[in-house]
């Protein structure tokens, strides 16, 4: 059967007290880091929530009926739903879908069915509204998981009526054996790669595939050339465009570097010391740019990279480019500024 990461054993106690006291609502919010794991975390309740021999009373028994169609991912009683393609939009016809089955009986012999929204903040509005009808007037026989890495993009009103499961990022020896035996890196260590995740271990993947570590070095590099008097930032963006479609896939996610690397600048500003900072294998490099700016305007900085940030993953479809561009100009000229006086 489904089994939880390391990390996860506080909050699914969580939840098991909540069943025992007869406190399990009908709609769950769990919320935390991308790769932290949450929708295997909320497969897992599922399957233990609707399995007929150890219901919420230990892992599922993975030989009755709803446990082995769950193991056959055909569980009538489950539903998964999330965005057709990445970035995408849950719309208004997948949530009335939902509101469909939530109304239906159970199939099996457990009266309850589960339904699983990943990534709900990608809800539109009309969707969330859809959705908010529902969770203002639950059914007996239904259970809402929510699960999201953005929840202040949910709606207030979803948000209150739902039970919220915190997941922190994850720094803690249990995660760094378990990234150093899932991937096996020997070019960098379990410790870095968690740190560069955001404490999402899962994430580690990801971060490996994309070719991320070397990307940082090279993104490092532009921030210093662009307080040099004649470099472009326009071309600086557009290389980064570039890069981020052909191997990211994301220029959210080359933004979410330069985050990293401007705050461990802010932090090297503040306290110079290594344990302070994401990026630990580049700390003389930093050390290095660090010196030559302002904390003020480093902080500012970071300040407008991260309103550029939450305008790329908000609902509005922001030009990346454009984004970019905005970035490596703000940088150019507020910094370099400072360097010139």
């Amino acid at each position: 059967m489904i089994k939880l990461f390391p990390w996860q054993k506080t909050q699914i106690q969580q939840i098991i007290e909540m069943s025992k006291q007869k406190r399990l609502p009908h709609a769950l919010l769990l919320s935390g880091p991308d790769g932290i794991g949450l929708k295997k975390f909320a497969l897992f309740v599922a399957a233990n929530r609707l399995c007929l021999i150890n219901e919420m009373q230990q892992p599922p028994c993975g030989e009755c009926q709803s446990c082995q169609l769950f193991l056959g991912r055909s569980n009538p009683d489950i539903k998964l739903i999330e965005p057709e393609k990445e970035g995408g939009q849950i719309k208004i016809d997948t949530i009335r879908e939902v509101v469909s089955y939530a109304s239906l009986k159970s199939f099996l012999n457990n009266n309850m069915k589960i339904i699983i929204i990943s990534q709900a903040d990608a809800m539109n509005r009309s969707a969330a509204n859809s959705l908010l009808k529902v969770l203002e007037e639950p059914s007996s026989q239904s259970m809402f998981i929510l699960l999201s890495h953005r929840p202040s993009q949910l709606l207030v009103t979803i948000r209150s009526r739902c039970q919220k499961i915190n997941f922190n990022p994850t720094y803690e020896n249990e995660s760094i054996e378990w990234v150093d035996g899932a991937f096996n890196n020997s070019n960098f260590s379990s410790d870095l790669l968690l740190r560069l995740a955001g404490g999402g271990p899962l994430k580690v993947k990801k971060l490996l595939e994309e070719d991320y570590l070397d990307y940082r070095v090279n993104l490092l590099k532009d921030l210093d050339s662009l307080n040099k008097r004649n470099t472009n930032p326009v071309d600086i963006a557009k290389n980064w465009n570039e890069f981020s479609k052909d191997k990211i896939k994301s220029a959210e996610t080359t933004i979410f570097c330069l985050m990293q690397l401007i705050n461990d600048l802010v932090r090297l500003k503040l306290c110079p010391k290594m344990e302070n900072i994401v990026n630990i294998d580049l700390i003389e490099d930093l050390h290095g740019i660090s010196n030559t700016l302002d904390l003020l305007k480093l902080i500012r900085s970071y300040d407008f990279i991260l309103l550029k940030y939450k305008e790329l993953v908000g609902p509005m479809n922001y030009n990346s480019l454009a984004i970019l561009e905005e970035i490596a100009l703000f940088w150019k000229n507020y910094n370099h500024s400072m360097i010139m006086k």
